[in-house]
């Protein structure tokens, strides 16, 4: 005998948004570059970051926490993306790529064509997701980081994302 129950599915909407951040952020910044990287960048280059004019700077927020952050330094046409991050707990979970997809749609509203970044040769993990959004590898920079690790450039044109 065979007994079948119909459930109906439940989903929870979660509450995702996004900010430019302020220097009362870099705190949060700081803690969750820290806990991704071994090197990370200081809470002062982050809020250096976060104040230049020049710079792009958002924030992810879940339920009113900072979850991840973009920053990108914008150059007439083209901006180059100076650091990216997902907390630990949030990796895996898409919030990387609708990070990005946002910088990119930001990006494009202010005309910029292409968006530039570089990352750890080794750092395969990253390398295989910017492949996935569309970046293509366009050169190494040796040398690059403190370390002295070599890093891959990479490019994406962004008038032909989505």
């Amino acid at each position: 005998m065979v007994i079948s129950i119909k459930t109906r599915v439940i989903t929870k909407l979660i509450n995702t948004s996004f900010r430019e951040l302020q220097p009362s952020d870099v705190e949060s910044l700081f803690d969750i570059e820290n806990a991704n990287n071994e090197c990370p960048w200081s809470s002062l280059h982050f809020a250096s970051s976060v104040v230049d004019n020049a710079t792009l700077s958002y924030g992810l927020f879940i339920e009113q926490k900072l979850v991840g952050y973009a920053l990108a330094l914008v150059a007439i046409d083209t901006a180059d993306l100076l650091n990216i991050g997902i907390h630990p707990n949030y990796k895996r979970l898409g919030y990387g790529k609708i990070l990005l997809d946002y910088l990119l749609v930001q990006l494009k509203k202010m005309n910029i064509n292409d968006l530039i970044l570089e990352v750890r040769v080794k750092n395969h993990m990253a390398i295989n997701f910017y492949q996935k959004q569309g970046f293509e590898d366009i050169g190494t920079r040796e040398r690059y980081y403190s370390n002295q690790e070599d890093a891959k450039i990479m490019k994406i044109h962004i008038p032909h994302y989505k």
